[in-house]
C-alpha cells in the first residue's frame, strides 16, 4: 500500500526522499516488465513474445560464447548505469567472461560522481560530505558536533532530491540550529527562499562568481592562513589570477549586484565552520559559449 521511513533508524530518522513515496508506482506500473521478452518480428516493429527465464539465460549464454569464439573476449563491453548495487556482480561477470571492459560509458557516475571524487581527494585528501551529525549516536545533541555557521548550496536542490548519500533533512536540521545558507541558483527553490543570500546569476557564469568570491576572501584575508601555508600548492598563482575578477567586473558578467557578491563572500569567509554542499550543476559547452559570446567577455 505504501512505503515509509522507520523513525527508529539512526541514519535517516524516518525521513526519506520523494522517490520512496513513488515506489508503489514503480512496483505496480502497468508497463513494468515482469518476464523475459524476445523480439517476435523485425527490429523496430515493437512485437514481443514472452519466454521462460531458462530460455532467456540459454539464449544469452549461447550468444556470448559465439561472440567470444569469433571476436575474442575483449570485444564485449559490460556496461551499466549509475545503479549502486551493480558494480560487483557485473564486474564478476565481465572477468569470468575474460573481458576487462566493465564501463559506465559516459552516462553515469563517470561524468559526475567520479570527477567529484577526484576533486575531493585532490583538494582534501578524502571523501568529504557535509557532516550533519549523521555519524553520532546522539545526533544533534552530541557534544562534539557543531552545526556549520554557513552552508553554500550551489546550483542544486538537496532538500527534496537527497543527492548521493546526503539526506536533505540534515541541512534543514542545521538551519534550525543557526546555520545560514547562501544559495546560488537561478530558481527560487524552497531552500533559496529561506537563504540568507540568494545569488540568481546568469546561467553559465558560476565560474566567474567563484573567482570573485575568492577575490574578496583572499584580499580581505578571510582564509585560513595556517592551512594555506602548510597544505596548499599554487596559492600565490591563484591570488594573482583572482585579481582580474573584481566584484564590479563579475557583477556585469553574472548580472548580480556587486554588494551581494561581496556580502556572500564575507559571510562564507568569516563563518567557522562552513561548508559548500556539492551537487550536480551543469551547463553545456554550447550554452557556455553562447553566454560568453553574448557578454563579449571571457569568464575564465
Amino acid at each position: 500500500m505504501k512505503v515509509e521511513g522507520d523513525e527508529n533508524n539512526p541514519w535517516n530518522q524516518g525521513r526519506l526522499c520523494p522517490r520512496v513515496l513513488a515506489l508503489t508506482q514503480y512496483v505496480y506500473h502497468p508497463d513494468r516488465l515482469l518476464y523475459p521478452l524476445k523480439r517476435a518480428e523485425e527490429r523496430g516493429e515493437g512485437k514481443w513474445t514472452r519466454i521462460s527465464w531458462d530460455e532467456a539465460c540459454d539464449t544469452i549464454e549461447k550468444k556470448l560464447k559465439e561472440i567470444r569464439e569469433q571476436y575474442g573476449a575483449e570485444s564485449m563491453l559490460f556496461c551499466q548505469g549509475t545503479g549502486r548495487d551493480m558494480e560487483g556482480p557485473i564486474s564478476f561477470l565481465a572477468y569470468a567472461y575474460g573481458s576487462p571492459d566493465w564501463v559506465q560509458l559516459g552516462l553515469a557516475g563517470q561524468s559526475c560522481y567520479t570527477p567529484r571524487l577526484a576533486a575531493m581527494f585532490a583538494t582534501m585528501g578524502d571523501y568529504a560530505l557535509l557532516d550533519a551529525d549523521q555519524f553520532y549516536e546522539k545526533r544533534y545533541d552530541a557534544p562534539e558536533w557543531k552545526a556549520p555557521k554557513c552552508i553554500i548550496v550551489w546550483g542544486n536542490n538537496p532538500v527534496p532530491t537527497c543527492p548521493d548519500a546526503f539526506h536533505g533533512h540534515w541541512m534543514v536540521e542545521c538551519m534550525k540550529r543557526g546555520a545560514k545558507v547562501i544559495t546560488v541558483d537561478t530558481r527560487t527553490t524552497w531552500i533559496a527562499s529561506r537563504s540568507e543570500i540568494q545569488l540568481q546569476i546568469r546561467p553559465g557564469t558560476g565560474q566567474a562568481l567563484a573567482l570573485a568570491m575568492a577575490h574578496v576572501i583572499i584580499n580581505e584575508k578571510l582564509y585560513n592562513k595556517e592551512f594555506v601555508e602548510n597544505w596548499t600548492y599554487g596559492f600565490e598563482e591563484l591570488k594573482e589570477r583572482v585579481q582580474e575578477y573584481t566584484p564590479e567586473r563579475v557583477s556585469a558578467i553574472t548580472l548580480e549586484p556587486k554588494e551581494k557578491i561581496t556580502n556572500a563572500a564575507r559571510l562564507y569567509g568569516k563563518s567557522k565552520p562552513a561548508s559548500i554542499h556539492w551537487g550536480l550543476p551543469k551547463v553545456t559547452t554550447k550554452r557556455l559559449k553562447k553566454v560568453v559570446a553574448d557578454d563579449m567577455r571571457p569568464i575564465f
